[in-house]
């Protein structure tokens, strides 16, 4: 086997073996983002925690030790998700989590701190 072919036959695996990881990684963090979704809706129900127009939780009231530590496991785990989104559509993080701020102003619930794309902060 030439170089040449042995060069794109590595290149080819690694590519795969990349693509599987990554698969296998974003399927783990949305599963955690599942089962944390409970956590987190009680938390925006409660008024204790709002969603930036950057896509992410940010604290709004008193949290405890549990609800700190949830609400940074969910912006880790959501700028993973955007930074994949972001790395497949040549778009930024930024734009992604922009994009998704606004799905999530679409769809929350009632009574849902929010910050509008000015900055504001308002209930749903």
């Amino acid at each position: 086997m030439n170089t040449r072919m042995l060069l794109f036959l590595t290149l080819i695996i690694g590519l795969v073996t990349s693509s599987s990881a990554w698969a296998e990684i974003e399927s783990e963090v949305q599963n955690r983002m599942i089962e944390r979704v409970p956590a987190v809706d009680a938390m925006k129900t409660a008024g204790l925690v709002g969603e930036t127009n950057r896509g992410f939780l940010e604290q709004r009231g008193r949290l405890n030790p549990e609800q700190s530590k949830v609400l940074t496991a969910e912006n880790a785990d959501r700028r993973t998700i955007y930074g994949m989104i972001a790395a497949r559509s040549g778009l930024t993080i930024g734009v992604v989590g922009e994009g998704r701020a606004e799905q999530i102003r679409q769809r929350s619930a009632p009574g849902v701190w929010l910050e509008a794309t000015n900055g504001d902060w308002y209930q749903k």
